[in-house]
């Protein structure tokens, strides 16, 4: 199986012609431009990512959307298992969830969670979902002081909750959006510069911004060698 995700990419292309290449050249660099800006994007859902991410739930509710699952199985033909693994999505029985994530269920959080150091306010007009830093003259460290006593006091009934008999389960459902939990996330090439192209311009919120950032230095790389920069995934 083909672990160069570039690569992938414009031999998924070329299999229409019944043709494939073994190395990524230049000419593929420009298959693979023509393809995305001409709106080809099926080749790229070949390629795809595993990513670990710690962030606040609010971030994860964000993220969740941006999914192309996939399921790897092997099959059996007259009583013998085919050799090469199949790339499953239309009989995908976890229905293409790509996002496997801590469940409180199972857990006890832990008290973790997220504060920002700088207060936003949305502007009175216009764009309703866009924010902007508070000036300096508002008490940014006395409301974060507050946050930070409310999701403690928050956590303190969580727990105090368990203690009295109270399922995890149900003793969760207090706790506030911005505790820290984990995921898995798989997602083809395609999805990630769908998440990109939304989430790195200055009008995303501030978090999952961070989180898009990080995404895009560990895809950079591949990214670059099929002529996607930046500028290009955030244009429009």
């Amino acid at each position: 199986m083909q672990q160069d995700h570039a690569l992938k990419v414009v031999n998924a292309a070329r299999i229409s012609y019944a043709k494939q290449n073994a190395a990524f050249g230049a000419n593929d660099q420009k298959l693979a431009r023509f393809l995305w800006e001409h709106g080809h994007t099926s080749p790229y859902r070949h390629s795809f990512y595993t990513f670990h991410w710690k962030a606040p739930l609010f971030v994860f509710r964000q993220a969740f959307k941006y999914q192309v699952g996939s399921t790897w199985r092997k099959y059996e033909v007259d009583g013998h298992t085919v050799s090469a693994e199949v790339f499953d999505v239309l009989f995908d029985t976890d229905k293409g969830c790509s996002w496997n994530e801590i469940s409180g269920r199972y857990v006890n959080w832990d008290e973790e969670f997220y504060v920002p150091l700088v207060m936003r306010a949305n502007p009175p007009h216009g764009n309703k979902q866009a924010s902007h830093d508070l000036p300096a003259g508002f008490d940014h460290a006395g409301e974060r002081e507050r946050m930070i006593a409310e999701c403690r006091e928050a956590f303190r009934l969580y727990r105090e909750r368990m203690d009295r008999g109270v399922a995890k389960e149900i003793a969760r459902m207090c706790l506030p959006q911005n505790i820290y939990t984990q995921a898995y996330w798989t997602v083809s090439l395609q999805g990630v510069i769908h998440f990109l192209s939304q989430r790195l311009p200055d009008d995303a919120q501030f978090e999952i911004r961070r989180y898009a950032e990080g995404v895009y230095e560990l895809v950079k790389p591949d990214l670059e060698r099929l002529g996607i920069d930046r500028a290009a995934l955030t244009a429009g």
